[in-house]
């Protein structure tokens, strides 16, 4: 049996062992890409802290907008824990683009651009996910990107699985043995043990990352995956988008099943909307936001779906294909950069306009500015309620606390205000939601290792690294082995 699997493990090992190497160490990379960043680059996330206490929001905006075209304006301002970080400002008509603000002075001390070709990080992200190809919505054409490192990880899980079943020792002496690696006993023993010590130790870290990472590259898989935790998905036809719900219990004997749509929601995974707001249109890193994951079936994370040049969908011109002024589902329009939306969508942004006194001519101009007076008391509000969060979201009539905990880090409460008063009217609690909209959170929680803090976080790095190298060790036992039997080979034939 153990023959068998030795020769599974090394002929689908051959093939994909480059790109899981490159994965692991893009994936190691990303973990701590927030705090890289905010070491390398202090004066773009570091407020000032030049006065006291910051500026309230209807003094800050002002200040902000004065270095912004008149055609931009700010939809959302997240305020973060410390008292020494910057805010960030998401702003209408430019994508998921946000600013870092400095809360004390004013001043935009930079623009976060979710894969921003030229960046380092952007760079690594796209490696990792779709293997530089360019990324491409719904069913429009083969994503090679996704096949390529969707393939590689689903062959890793079976590379782990077969190493497991090889390992397997038969005595407790043989046990210390191979989990032990010796470092005085050559070149080839070093790196034998290597593999085989170091890819136990980061076995189950290694297939938590991969058997979630799947859930990005085939739909199949998530539905199964899903499934496996009570929450079915559902496609919605016509838009590529899949849909989450709680698996209903089964009807009672003799009890038919009711009918009825189940309540959409996004399906899980990448990097946009609190758990709490499972809507639809979620995006990663989207005005302000909490982050929070999201699936490529369907959807885009930070920036994926649009291609970098900025053309449209499937690489064309975002004006070809379609009369002048009628923009594709999705595009933000030049009236007032909102995405294009029909029938209950426009019907419930209607609404919310009317309610904060913001709305749109006949002409589609814009009949009044937003009063940011009440975002200040909103925060300061949900501050007092929620000594320990770890961000606070707000936007015109509504606002997130993203909850400081271990477990789903993507975890929030949303709150929904009186956009004329600031007085919080509704709370919609992360406890009280049901599986399909904890479930996404949870998936890129395990994923990334940021479920147990810090700790766990440092153990998928090193796990990560390890990974790296079991295929290239395994390379170099291979060649080792094969040279080895072919001198030995080629000696025989000379005597």
């Amino acid at each position: 049996m153990k023959k068998l699997f030795a020769k599974i493990h090394l002929w689908i090992s051959v093939p994909f062992g480059l790109v899981i190497s490159i994965l692991c160490l893009t994936g190691a990379a990303l973990i701590f890409e927030t705090e890289l960043l905010e070491w390398f680059q202090p004066s773009r996330y570091k407020a000032s802290m030049a006065t006291e206490s910051p500026l309230p929001v209807e003094q800050l905006i002002p200040l902000v907008k004065q270095q912004l075209p008149d055609s931009v304006s700010i939809s959302s301002v997240q305020f973060p824990a410390g008292a020494d970080k910057n805010y960030r400002m998401g702003i209408t008509g430019q994508g998921r683009t946000s600013l870092l603000v400095d809360p004390y002075t004013g001043e935009i001390k930079g623009k976060v651009v979710p894969y921003q070709k030229g960046t380092f990080f952007s760079f690594v992200r796209r490696l990792h996910r779709w293997f530089l190809f360019e990324f491409k919505r719904g069913g429009e054409g083969i994503n090679w990107g996704k096949m390529i490192t969707g393939t590689s990880t689903l062959v890793f899980v079976f590379v782990l699985l077969s190493g497991l079943v090889i390992w397997v020792p038969n005595t407790i002496q043989s046990l210390k043995r191979k989990l032990s690696i010796q470092t005085g006993k050559g070149t080839f023993r070093f790196w034998y043990d290597t593999h085989l010590a170091g890819g136990m130790y980061a076995l189950i870290f290694l297939l938590a990352m991969s058997l979630t990472g799947l859930t990005w590259s085939f739909d199949w898989y998530r539905t199964g995956f899903y499934k496996v935790f009570g929450v079915e998905t559902h496609q919605n036809a016509g838009h590529g988008q899949t849909q989450v719900q709680s698996a209903p219990a089964p009807p009672q004997q003799d009890q038919p099943v009711q009918g009825g749509e189940p309540r959409g929601e996004r399906a899980a995974g990448g990097e946009g909307r609190p758990e709490s707001q499972p809507e639809r249109g979620d995006r990663p890193h989207s005005k302000g936001r909490p982050q929070s994951d999201a699936t490529e079936a369907g959807e885009r994370t930070a920036g994926e779906g649009r291609p970098e040049d900025g053309s449209g969908r499937g690489g064309r011109p975002q004006s070809e294909g379609r009369p002048e002024g009628k923009p594709e589902r999705g595009e933000r329009t030049p009236e007032d950069g909102r995405p294009h939306q029909t029938g209950s969508e426009a019907a419930e942004r209607t609404g919310r306009e009317s309610q904060s006194g913001e709305g749109r001519s006949s002409r589609g101009g814009r009949t009044a500015e937003v009063d940011y007076t009440p975002w200040t008391k909103v925060a300061a509000t949900l501050k007092e309620r929620n000594p320990s969060y770890r961000s606070i979201s707000v936007q015109n009539g509504t606002a997130t606390v993203s909850i400081h905990r271990t477990g789903n880090t993507r975890a929030s409460d949303r709150y929904t205000f009186d956009a004329r008063t600031g007085e919080i009217t509704e709370v919609q609690y992360y406890k009280d939601l049901d599986k399909s909209a904890k479930i996404r959170g949870w998936i890129y929680s395990v994923h990334v290792g940021s479920w147990g803090g810090i700790v766990t976080r440092i153990l998928y790095f090193i796990a990560c690294l390890l990974g790296a190298t079991l295929p290239l060790t395994g390379y170099y036992i291979f060649l080792k082995k094969r040279w080895k039997k072919w001198t030995k080979k080629r000696k025989a034939q000379t005597v």
